[in-house]
This record gives structure tokens, sequence and C-alpha cells, in this order.
């Protein structure tokens, strides 16, 4: 069941986000595919943000936050940031204004101690970003989850000890991860242990009080590839629904009777 929060969710995307996929008023796919209509049947406020798919984590913040502004002027409310969302995030609530607003942040599968894949990235193709910087495209994004730069953030960028921080894991269980993923879990397996096919379980809970790991790589996050009716994985809006859960325990539910 998904409790009803008191305030709004604001839901961040990560590296190469997007709000939808469509032709004219035909939506094929969006990035929390289905999870905001499965929070708003239960009564929440959900807004959805978008900000440039591959720029760094300081201007994706500055956007972020602009978003919020323009669809909520004032109030209180959650983040729930997936993957690089979660960073933006952690930037974006370090300024005083956002301070007195968010009354908690949650990242899903975020690499807040970066990914050995974009270590790699930066090897093979870092021609590509110096072609993607001559054409007028911001590729900082790729550049700020390799390990180094991620790390350096996370020493900068401590979760405030007023405000309920939390952090969740993918790892999918062997033989559940999504076929896109296959290559990258096996790699990052072999370097960093339990993953959800880009972001290692370590790297995705340094960030405030860990929840229980979800069984879903990266791509069943956002509710992409259903698990098959034989999957151990619940439904994703069931783990979303977890959070909200813990959040309600904290007090933050409508009605605090049914926390």
């Amino acid at each position: 069941m998904i409790p009803r929060l008191g305030a709004p969710i604001v839901l961040a995307h990560g590296l190469f986000g997007f709000s939808r996929i469509g032709l004219g008023p035909l939506t094929l796919t969006t990035y929390f595919r289905g999870i905001p209509d499965a929070l708003r049947a239960a009564g929440n406020r959900v807004i959805v943000t978008r900000v440039h798919p591959i720029a760094g984590v300081e201007f994706r913040a500055q956007r972020l936050g602009y978003r919020i502004r323009t669809a909520l002027p004032e109030g209180p409310f959650h983040i729930i940031g997936h993957s690089m969302g979660g960073l933006d995030a952690r930037l974006m609530i370090e300024e005083p204004h956002w301070r007195s607003r968010v009354l908690s942040l949650t990242t899903v599968g975020t690499p807040h101690l970066g990914t050995h894949l974009a270590d790699f990235a930066k090897l093979r193709v870092g021609r590509v970003y110096r072609l993607l910087e001559r054409m007028g495209l911001d590729p900082r994004g790729f550049l700020d989850i390799t390990r180094l730069s991620a790390r350096r953030f996370h020493r900068r960028h401590e979760a405030p000890a007023d405000l309920p921080c939390h952090s969740v894991a993918g790892i999918p269980p062997d033989g559940e991860v999504t076929w896109p993923l296959h290559r990258f879990h096996d790699i990052l397996q072999e370097l960093e242990g339990p993953n959800d096919g880009l972001v290692s379980a370590q790297s995705a809970e340094a960030f405030g009080s860990p929840l229980p790991a979800w069984p879903a790589d990266h791509l069943r996050q956002m509710n992409w590839m259903t698990p098959a009716p034989e999957s151990t994985c619940p439904p994703i809006p069931d783990l979303y629904a977890r959070i909200l859960n813990q959040l309600a325990s904290l007090g933050f539910a409508a009605d605090p009777r049914v926390a």
C-alpha cells in the first residue's frame, strides 16, 4: 500500500533523463515509467522534473532548482532522486533557500562514490567528450561520476545532519539483470562487488542512512523492462512505496495515524 504524504514529492532523473518520448499527444514512454501515476493514485502530489541530460552536477542542480521553483513556488516537499538526480539534489539542498523547504532526500541507484564504468568511458571515449564540447554540448555529467570526481564531491557535500537522508542500492538476483546491463553488471561485480548494472551497492549506499536494497537493476528502478511474472522482483511502484512508508514512519504522512 502506498501512503499519502502531507507534502509533494519531487522526482529527479539521472543521466540521459527526459520527461517523455512520444509522437504528438501519444506518449511512448517516460523516464519514471508509471511511477508518478502510482504515487498520485494514492493521493500524493508528484512533480517530475527535467534537467539537461548530460551536463555536470553543478548546472543540473541549478536547473533542478529552477524546475522546482516553477512548479512549487512555495511550501515544503520531499525529493527522490534516481541515479545522477540524487547528486543534483545533494548539491541543490545546500542552498539556504532549499534547506528551509526540503523535508527529506532519498537517492536510488546514485553513484555517490562514482563508478568504474565512468572511468572506463573517460579513457575510451575522451575524444568524443571533447568533440561534444566543440559542438557546444556539455558532457560534464559523464566526468562527474568518475570515481575521483564523485569521491571529491562526496567529501565536500556531506549529508545534512538535520535532514532525513536515505539511500537505496539495487542488487538484482543472479539471472535477473536486464540484457542491456549484463556485461556491465559482470564487470562491476569483479571490480566493486554487488551492483545494479551501472552503480555498485557500496557507491549507492554511501549517502545518508541506507534502506534495504532493491532486487532491481538500474533500468528496472525506473520501471523499464518490467520483470517477468516468475521474477522475484516485486512491482516497481511497490518499491517506491517502501520509500514513502519510511517517510510516513518519520511523521510525514498526511494523516500520522496511518504511519
